[in-house]
């Protein structure tokens, strides 16, 4: 019985990634920074504008993401997808784009005025601008 439950609980370990480094957000290089509260309403959206562009948020399935949405969203998961759910549903906001990881997200934040994503520290490069980080 020992025996099968420490098989068990090194299988949950190993298959949920685990993310120790450090994660930014950053939007194009045209933005200025921004506070937690400003990040948070820009990724509960709340506010439709960054830099004085239309926002278009950016959601990572990456690693990076469990961190990000409990860390400065404070809404994680099933809480959080219910929320943009409900704004789009009700027309108060675009639905956010969900890609696969840093490159993808880097790329797409890069490329789209007012964009804006997170990645992680390690991926920041001068296409991109931390507008915040935590």
């Amino acid at each position: 019985m020992k025996r099968i439950l420490s098989i068990a609980a090194l299988a949950l370990l190993t298959a949920s990634p685990a993310f120790a480094g450090k994660v930014v957000v950053a939007a194009n290089s045209s933005q200025g920074t921004l506070d937690k509260a400003g990040v948070q309403a820009i990724f509960l959206g709340r506010t439709a504008q960054v830099g004085g562009q239309p926002a278009v948020v950016v959601f990572q399935k990456g690693p990076v993401r469990a961190p990000f949405e409990s860390g400065v969203v404070g809404r994680a998961g099933a809480q959080l997808a219910s929320h943009w759910s409900r704004l789009v549903f009700t027309g108060r906001a675009k639905a956010p784009e969900d890609l696969a990881d840093d490159a993808a997200v880097k790329a797409k934040v890069a490329s789209t005025p007012g964009a804006i994503g997170y990645i992680s520290d390690g991926a920041v490069d001068a296409s991109v601008k931390v507008l915040f980080d935590f």
